[in-house]
């Protein structure tokens, strides 16, 4: 009974860490995707204000192209965040196509998501460096720190890897049973309740 009782006890550590991961990964994809949502709503009314002051009032903000780029480029990597962890981003879709085992396609899945883990952390570490070296200079219109705009790749890039370190601590790895498993546990925005 004492062998057993350690066994046990890493299979429980192990399980509640992976719990932790996943309840972390939805949360921080939840967070991204509202401030998503609120970077597109930003985004209009910024650009619909440009074009008043631009065309009505013959007097353009000074800031007219440089915020909406930054707000632009923050709410699409915060957007892809949702899009990693619905593996709704672009596919080709082929896989299923010219693949009919399951067990291959489950095992390519595997690979797909461990390759994509390691190229999301090393495009992390990869906007770290940059956004260090370019906290020290200023934008032209805005005045503040360029490495602001560099600062998504890693943030987003990391809240990304933690989606498919989710996605490789899930049972099954092909989309269309991941997209199945949360549409099941939860309904998504958009869909009727």
């Amino acid at each position: 009974m004492s062998s057993a009782s350690p066994s046990v006890k890493p299979l429980a550590v192990l399980c509640a860490v992976r719990t932790l991961m996943i309840t972390l990964s939805r949360w921080s994809c939840r967070g991204c995707l509202a401030l998503a949502a609120s970077g597109v709503a930003a985004l209009s009314a910024l650009v619909i204000w440009t074009v008043f002051m631009r065309w009505v009032m013959g007097q353009p903000p000074h800031w007219a192209e440089e915020l909406p780029q930054l707000v632009l480029v923050w709410t699409t990597l915060l957007a892809a965040v949702s899009c990693t962890r619905n593996r709704t981003h672009l596919s080709a879709g082929l896989l299923p196509l010219l693949v009919r085992s399951v067990r291959i396609q489950r095992i390519t899945g595997r690979i797909t998501d461990a390759m994509i883990l390691i190229m999301l952390l090393l495009l992390a570490k990869a906007g770290m460096d940059l956004t260090a070296i370019t906290m020290r200079q200023t934008t032209t219109a805005l005045q503040i720190p360029a490495g602001i705009v560099y600062l998504s790749v890693p943030l987003c890039c990391t809240a990304m890897a933690l989606v498919q370190l989710e996605h490789l601590l899930t049972p099954t790895a092909t989309p269309r049973d991941t997209l199945a498993d949360d549409a099941t546990s939860s309904p998504r925005q958009g869909d009727a309740s």
